[in-house]
Protein backbone atom coordinates (compact mmCIF):
# COMPACT_ATOMS: atom_id res chain seq x y z
CA UNK A 1 0.00 0.00 0.00
CA UNK A 2 1.62 3.65 -1.40
CA UNK A 3 1.60 5.92 1.62
CA UNK A 4 3.64 8.57 0.10
CA UNK A 5 -0.06 10.79 -0.38
CA UNK A 6 -0.54 10.30 3.37
CA UNK A 7 2.90 11.59 4.34
CA UNK A 8 2.51 14.29 1.75
CA UNK A 9 -0.85 15.40 3.23
CA UNK A 10 0.36 15.42 6.85
CA UNK A 11 3.67 17.10 5.72
CA UNK A 12 1.71 20.17 4.07
CA UNK A 13 -0.53 20.04 6.83
CA UNK A 14 2.43 20.79 9.51
CA UNK A 15 3.91 23.33 7.29
CA UNK A 16 0.89 25.62 6.57
CA UNK A 17 0.59 24.94 10.89
CA UNK A 18 3.80 26.61 11.22
CA UNK A 19 2.88 29.44 8.54
CA UNK A 20 -0.91 30.64 9.79
CA UNK A 21 -0.26 31.96 13.58
CA UNK A 22 2.27 34.88 12.04
CA UNK A 23 0.33 35.57 9.21
CA UNK A 24 -3.13 35.92 11.44
CA UNK A 25 -1.57 37.81 14.20
CA UNK A 26 -0.62 40.74 11.12
CA UNK A 27 -3.89 40.15 9.92
CA UNK A 28 -5.04 41.20 13.25
CA UNK A 29 -2.94 43.91 13.58
CA UNK A 30 -3.50 45.15 9.90
CA UNK A 31 -7.77 44.90 11.38
CA UNK A 32 -7.02 46.95 14.50
CA UNK A 33 -5.33 49.97 12.72
CA UNK A 34 -7.47 49.79 9.34
CA UNK A 35 -10.24 50.20 11.58
CA UNK A 36 -8.77 52.89 13.85
CA UNK A 37 -8.06 54.76 10.52
CA UNK A 38 -11.34 54.32 9.64
CA UNK A 39 -13.11 55.44 13.00
CA UNK A 40 -10.96 58.68 13.06
CA UNK A 41 -11.49 59.17 9.57
CA UNK A 42 -8.68 58.67 7.38
CA UNK A 43 -9.12 56.62 4.50
CA UNK A 44 -7.29 53.36 5.58
CA UNK A 45 -5.77 52.65 1.88
CA UNK A 46 -5.03 56.27 1.01
CA UNK A 47 -1.06 56.27 1.43
CA UNK A 48 -0.42 59.78 0.82
CA UNK A 49 -3.17 61.55 2.68
CA UNK A 50 -3.80 58.83 5.59
CA UNK A 51 -0.55 57.31 5.69
CA UNK A 52 2.66 59.89 5.00
CA UNK A 53 3.77 61.94 7.94
CA UNK A 54 6.45 64.97 7.83
CA UNK A 55 9.39 63.06 7.10
CA UNK A 56 7.57 60.37 4.56
CA UNK A 57 8.35 62.92 2.48
CA UNK A 58 11.76 63.18 2.40
CA UNK A 59 11.93 59.41 1.72
CA UNK A 60 9.76 59.86 -1.45
CA UNK A 61 11.86 62.92 -2.49
CA UNK A 62 14.84 60.32 -2.37
CA UNK A 63 13.18 58.03 -4.06
CA UNK A 64 12.15 59.63 -6.87
CA UNK A 65 14.97 62.44 -7.31
CA UNK A 66 17.96 61.79 -5.17
CA UNK A 67 19.54 63.80 -2.35
CA UNK A 68 19.56 67.66 -2.33
CA UNK A 69 21.57 69.87 -0.16
CA UNK A 70 21.15 74.20 0.13
CA UNK A 71 21.04 76.78 2.52
CA UNK A 72 18.50 76.92 5.17
CA UNK A 73 16.04 79.76 4.91
CA UNK A 74 14.05 81.22 8.50
CA UNK A 75 13.07 80.18 10.60
CA UNK A 76 16.46 77.98 10.97
CA UNK A 77 19.17 79.84 11.55
CA UNK A 78 21.66 81.36 9.40
CA UNK A 79 24.05 79.32 7.88
CA UNK A 80 22.53 76.03 8.82
CA UNK A 81 21.71 73.36 6.11
CA UNK A 82 18.35 72.18 4.85
CA UNK A 83 17.31 69.51 1.93
CA UNK A 84 16.59 65.96 2.71
CA UNK A 85 20.18 64.47 2.92
CA UNK A 86 19.50 63.99 6.72
CA UNK A 87 17.88 60.43 5.97
CA UNK A 88 19.06 57.24 5.29
CA UNK A 89 18.31 55.77 1.48
CA UNK A 90 17.83 52.41 2.16
CA UNK A 91 14.37 52.35 2.19
CA UNK A 92 13.85 55.42 -1.17
CA UNK A 93 16.63 53.34 -2.89
CA UNK A 94 14.15 49.89 -2.82
CA UNK A 95 11.16 52.33 -3.88
CA UNK A 96 12.78 54.07 -6.81
CA UNK A 97 13.74 50.69 -7.83
CA UNK A 98 9.56 49.92 -7.34
CA UNK A 99 8.94 53.24 -9.29
CA UNK A 100 11.62 52.62 -12.20
CA UNK A 101 9.19 49.75 -12.61
CA UNK A 102 6.18 52.20 -13.15
CA UNK A 103 4.97 51.80 -9.76
CA UNK A 104 3.69 55.01 -8.00
CA UNK A 105 5.74 55.93 -5.19
CA UNK A 106 3.17 56.32 -2.60
CA UNK A 107 1.37 53.48 -2.76
CA UNK A 108 4.90 51.40 -3.81
CA UNK A 109 6.04 52.24 -0.39
CA UNK A 110 2.76 51.68 1.48
CA UNK A 111 2.68 48.07 -0.34
CA UNK A 112 6.51 47.75 1.32
CA UNK A 113 5.63 48.61 4.67
CA UNK A 114 2.70 46.19 5.10
CA UNK A 115 4.48 43.04 3.15
CA UNK A 116 7.80 44.24 5.10
CA UNK A 117 6.06 43.65 8.47
CA UNK A 118 4.62 40.49 7.28
CA UNK A 119 7.99 38.87 6.65
CA UNK A 120 9.35 40.03 9.95
CA UNK A 121 6.40 38.56 11.86
CA UNK A 122 7.39 35.04 9.73
CA UNK A 123 10.55 35.01 10.48
CA UNK A 124 10.01 35.91 13.71
CA UNK A 125 7.89 32.89 14.30
CA UNK A 126 9.34 30.27 12.12
CA UNK A 127 13.18 30.97 13.32
CA UNK A 128 12.43 31.52 16.81
CA UNK A 129 8.82 31.06 18.19
CA UNK A 130 7.31 28.40 16.10
CA UNK A 131 9.09 25.28 18.97
CA UNK A 132 8.39 27.51 21.96
CA UNK A 133 5.12 26.27 24.12
CA UNK A 134 2.39 27.45 22.77
CA UNK A 135 1.44 29.91 25.35
CA UNK A 136 4.86 31.32 25.30
CA UNK A 137 5.08 31.94 21.62
CA UNK A 138 1.84 33.13 21.16
CA UNK A 139 2.50 35.76 23.80
CA UNK A 140 5.39 36.66 21.94
CA UNK A 141 4.08 37.16 18.54
CA UNK A 142 1.18 39.13 20.05
CA UNK A 143 3.65 41.37 21.34
CA UNK A 144 5.65 41.50 18.10
CA UNK A 145 2.09 42.14 15.89
CA UNK A 146 1.61 45.18 18.39
CA UNK A 147 4.98 46.41 19.15
CA UNK A 148 6.04 50.03 20.29
CA UNK A 149 6.00 52.11 17.42
CA UNK A 150 3.48 49.75 15.64
CA UNK A 151 2.52 52.85 13.99
CA UNK A 152 5.25 53.54 11.59
CA UNK A 153 5.46 49.99 10.49
CA UNK A 154 2.26 50.79 8.34
CA UNK A 155 3.13 54.32 7.87
CA UNK A 156 5.87 55.23 5.08
CA UNK A 157 8.59 55.34 7.09
CA UNK A 158 11.44 52.48 6.48
CA UNK A 159 10.55 51.02 10.46
CA UNK A 160 9.23 47.95 8.96
CA UNK A 161 12.07 47.25 6.48
CA UNK A 162 14.45 47.77 9.50
CA UNK A 163 12.44 45.08 11.04
CA UNK A 164 12.34 42.75 8.91
CA UNK A 165 16.53 42.98 8.31
CA UNK A 166 17.06 42.94 11.70
CA UNK A 167 14.66 39.62 11.92
CA UNK A 168 16.45 38.35 9.68
CA UNK A 169 20.34 39.33 10.59
CA UNK A 170 19.56 37.56 13.94
CA UNK A 171 17.93 34.44 12.56
CA UNK A 172 20.92 33.87 9.99
CA UNK A 173 23.59 34.88 12.77
CA UNK A 174 22.43 32.02 15.03
CA UNK A 175 22.64 29.22 12.42
CA UNK A 176 25.50 30.32 11.42
CA UNK A 177 25.30 32.36 7.70
CA UNK A 178 27.75 34.76 8.35
CA UNK A 179 27.61 36.62 5.14
CA UNK A 180 23.97 36.63 4.56
CA UNK A 181 23.50 37.62 8.48
CA UNK A 182 25.81 40.42 7.17
CA UNK A 183 23.89 41.56 4.10
CA UNK A 184 20.82 41.96 6.18
CA UNK A 185 22.80 43.88 8.76
CA UNK A 186 23.92 46.23 5.87
CA UNK A 187 20.62 46.59 4.63
CA UNK A 188 18.99 47.31 7.83
CA UNK A 189 21.72 50.12 8.40
CA UNK A 190 20.44 51.27 5.22
CA UNK A 191 17.04 51.94 6.32
CA UNK A 192 17.11 53.79 9.79
CA UNK A 193 20.04 54.82 12.08
CA UNK A 194 19.42 52.28 14.89
CA UNK A 195 20.16 49.40 12.07
CA UNK A 196 23.91 50.68 12.17
CA UNK A 197 23.93 49.01 15.62
CA UNK A 198 23.90 45.39 14.71
CA UNK A 199 27.07 44.91 12.89
CA UNK A 200 29.29 46.49 15.23
CA UNK A 201 27.61 44.42 18.53
CA UNK A 202 27.56 41.03 16.65
CA UNK A 203 31.34 41.67 15.98
CA UNK A 204 32.27 42.15 19.21
CA UNK A 205 30.09 39.27 20.10
CA UNK A 206 31.76 36.63 17.98
CA UNK A 207 34.87 38.24 18.67
CA UNK A 208 34.51 37.06 22.14
CA UNK A 209 33.81 33.58 21.47
CA UNK A 210 37.27 31.99 22.30
CA UNK A 211 35.86 28.24 21.63
CA UNK A 212 36.63 29.57 18.23
CA UNK A 213 40.26 29.92 16.65
CA UNK A 214 41.08 33.48 15.80
CA UNK A 215 41.65 33.13 12.63
CA UNK A 216 37.89 31.82 12.17
CA UNK A 217 36.47 34.39 14.18
CA UNK A 218 38.35 37.52 11.92
CA UNK A 219 36.91 35.72 9.21
CA UNK A 220 33.21 35.85 10.56
CA UNK A 221 33.55 39.13 11.80
CA UNK A 222 34.62 40.26 8.57
CA UNK A 223 31.80 38.88 6.71
CA UNK A 224 28.93 39.78 9.41
CA UNK A 225 30.30 43.55 9.81
CA UNK A 226 32.04 43.98 6.16
CA UNK A 227 28.62 44.54 4.40
CA UNK A 228 27.53 47.23 6.73
CA UNK A 229 30.38 49.26 6.20
CA UNK A 230 30.95 48.94 2.65
CA UNK A 231 27.13 49.83 2.51
CA UNK A 232 27.69 53.04 4.68
CA UNK A 233 30.79 53.86 3.07
CA UNK A 234 28.33 53.38 -0.70
CA UNK A 235 25.75 55.84 1.44
CA UNK A 236 28.83 58.25 1.91
CA UNK A 237 29.74 58.47 -1.94
CA UNK A 238 26.50 58.67 -3.06
CA UNK A 239 25.76 61.94 -1.13
CA UNK A 240 29.14 63.32 -2.25
CA UNK A 241 28.12 62.62 -5.66
CA UNK A 242 24.63 64.09 -5.39
CA UNK A 243 24.79 66.98 -2.89
CA UNK A 244 28.97 67.89 -3.68
CA UNK A 245 29.34 67.10 0.30
CA UNK A 246 30.72 63.58 1.99
CA UNK A 247 28.87 64.92 5.40
CA UNK A 248 25.39 65.99 3.95
CA UNK A 249 23.99 63.99 6.32
CA UNK A 250 25.65 65.43 9.36
CA UNK A 251 25.38 69.05 7.70
CA UNK A 252 21.62 68.79 7.48
CA UNK A 253 20.84 66.66 10.93
CA UNK A 254 23.30 69.42 12.72
CA UNK A 255 20.47 72.28 12.53
CA UNK A 256 18.08 70.25 15.05
CA UNK A 257 20.93 70.70 18.05
CA UNK A 258 21.26 67.13 18.96
CA UNK A 259 23.09 66.54 22.19
CA UNK A 260 23.83 63.40 24.29
CA UNK A 261 21.57 63.44 27.91
CA UNK A 262 21.30 61.20 30.48
CA UNK A 263 18.28 58.26 30.01
CA UNK A 264 17.40 58.48 33.50
CA UNK A 265 16.24 62.01 32.46
CA UNK A 266 14.25 60.95 29.63
CA UNK A 267 12.58 58.11 31.84
CA UNK A 268 11.87 60.72 34.44
CA UNK A 269 10.22 62.97 32.09
CA UNK A 270 7.78 59.97 31.01
CA UNK A 271 7.16 59.04 34.15
CA UNK A 272 5.93 62.58 35.84
CA UNK A 273 3.94 62.74 32.47
CA UNK A 274 2.17 59.24 32.95
CA UNK A 275 1.61 59.65 37.00
CA UNK A 276 0.33 63.09 36.16
CA UNK A 277 -2.55 62.14 33.75
CA UNK A 278 -1.87 57.89 33.03
CA UNK A 279 -5.09 57.66 30.30
CA UNK A 280 -5.06 60.90 28.68
CA UNK A 281 -4.15 60.68 24.70
CA UNK A 282 -1.40 62.91 24.76
CA UNK A 283 0.64 60.82 27.10
CA UNK A 284 0.59 57.92 25.18
CA UNK A 285 3.93 58.48 24.01
CA UNK A 286 5.27 58.57 27.72
CA UNK A 287 3.75 55.58 28.44
CA UNK A 288 4.92 54.01 25.58
CA UNK A 289 8.37 54.94 26.48
CA UNK A 290 7.95 53.10 30.24
CA UNK A 291 7.02 50.29 28.62
CA UNK A 292 9.76 49.63 26.50
CA UNK A 293 11.61 49.90 29.64
CA UNK A 294 10.03 48.19 31.80
CA UNK A 295 10.49 44.73 28.71
CA UNK A 296 13.82 45.86 28.82
CA UNK A 297 14.32 45.34 32.09
CA UNK A 298 12.09 42.19 32.41
CA UNK A 299 13.90 40.14 29.73
CA UNK A 300 17.11 41.31 30.85
CA UNK A 301 16.59 40.48 34.34
CA UNK A 302 15.44 36.86 32.70
CA UNK A 303 18.54 36.16 30.83
CA UNK A 304 20.63 36.84 33.93
CA UNK A 305 18.74 35.00 36.55
CA UNK A 306 17.50 31.77 34.19
CA UNK A 307 21.12 30.81 32.91
CA UNK A 308 19.83 27.12 32.76
CA UNK A 309 17.64 28.43 30.26
CA UNK A 310 19.45 31.25 28.56
CA UNK A 311 22.02 31.04 25.79
CA UNK A 312 24.93 32.93 24.35
CA UNK A 313 22.77 34.33 21.43
CA UNK A 314 20.01 35.59 24.44
CA UNK A 315 23.31 37.49 25.52
CA UNK A 316 23.78 39.08 22.46
CA UNK A 317 20.01 40.50 21.54
CA UNK A 318 20.35 41.86 25.23
CA UNK A 319 23.56 43.46 24.46
CA UNK A 320 22.10 44.86 20.69
CA UNK A 321 19.17 45.66 22.32
CA UNK A 322 20.42 48.20 24.98
CA UNK A 323 22.73 50.00 22.77
CA UNK A 324 19.69 50.66 20.58
CA UNK A 325 17.97 51.88 23.50
CA UNK A 326 20.68 54.15 24.63
CA UNK A 327 21.24 55.18 21.18
CA UNK A 328 17.07 56.47 21.05
CA UNK A 329 17.00 57.47 24.55
CA UNK A 330 20.35 59.35 25.06
CA UNK A 331 20.23 62.27 22.72
CA UNK A 332 17.55 64.75 22.65
CA UNK A 333 15.42 65.76 20.11
CA UNK A 334 15.06 62.48 18.69
CA UNK A 335 11.75 61.00 17.67
CA UNK A 336 12.18 57.39 20.04
CA UNK A 337 8.95 57.06 19.92
CA UNK A 338 8.71 55.89 15.94
CA UNK A 339 12.62 54.26 16.39
CA UNK A 340 11.37 51.84 19.11
CA UNK A 341 9.85 49.52 16.42
CA UNK A 342 13.39 48.54 15.37
CA UNK A 343 13.19 46.77 18.62
CA UNK A 344 11.11 43.58 17.69
CA UNK A 345 13.60 41.21 18.32
CA UNK A 346 13.33 41.69 21.92
CA UNK A 347 10.29 39.12 20.95
CA UNK A 348 12.76 36.51 21.32
CA UNK A 349 12.65 36.83 24.45
CA UNK A 350 9.34 37.07 25.75
CA UNK A 351 9.29 33.32 26.21
CA UNK A 352 11.75 33.31 29.05
CA UNK A 353 9.36 35.40 30.90
CA UNK A 354 6.80 33.76 33.46
CA UNK A 355 3.81 33.24 31.09
CA UNK A 356 1.55 35.19 33.34
CA UNK A 357 4.10 38.15 32.90
CA UNK A 358 4.70 37.64 29.02
CA UNK A 359 0.92 37.94 28.55
CA UNK A 360 0.13 40.99 30.32
CA UNK A 361 3.06 42.73 28.41
CA UNK A 362 1.66 41.29 24.86
CA UNK A 363 -1.80 42.84 26.04
CA UNK A 364 -0.17 46.25 27.17
CA UNK A 365 1.21 46.87 23.67
CA UNK A 366 -1.78 46.43 22.46
CA UNK A 367 -3.36 48.68 24.82
CA UNK A 368 -0.71 51.22 23.89
CA UNK A 369 -0.70 50.58 20.06
CA UNK A 370 -4.44 51.78 19.50
CA UNK A 371 -3.85 55.23 20.96
CA UNK A 372 -0.22 55.52 19.66
CA UNK A 373 -2.04 54.94 16.54
CA UNK A 374 -4.69 57.57 16.80
CA UNK A 375 -1.46 60.22 17.64
CA UNK A 376 -0.07 58.75 14.04
CA UNK A 377 -3.10 59.62 12.45
CA UNK A 378 -4.31 62.84 13.77
CA UNK A 379 -1.07 64.15 12.85
CA UNK A 380 -0.03 64.81 16.50
CA UNK A 381 3.32 62.29 16.39
CA UNK A 382 5.32 63.06 12.60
Amino acid sequence: MNRFPGRLSRGLAGGLASWWPPVLAWLVATTVMVVTSAAEGWPPFAATRTWTRYDSGFYLQIAGGGYRLFRCLPPYRPGTWCGNSGWFPGYSWLLAGLHWLALPLAPAALAVSWLAFLGALLILWRAFLVHQPRPAAAAALAYAAFLPGLAYEYGVFPLALLSLCTVAFFALLQRGHWLAAGTAAAVGALAYPVGVVAAPVAAVWLLADRSVPFPQRAIRVGAVAGPTVAALSFFVFVQQIETGHWNAYLLTQAKYGHRLVSPAITIAHALTKAAQAPLRLADAPALQTLFITFVLICVGAAVAIRRDLSTRFDVLIIIWAVVVWLQLYAETDLDAYRGVAGLMPLAVLLPRLPRLLAAAIAVAAILIAVPMATLYLSGVLI
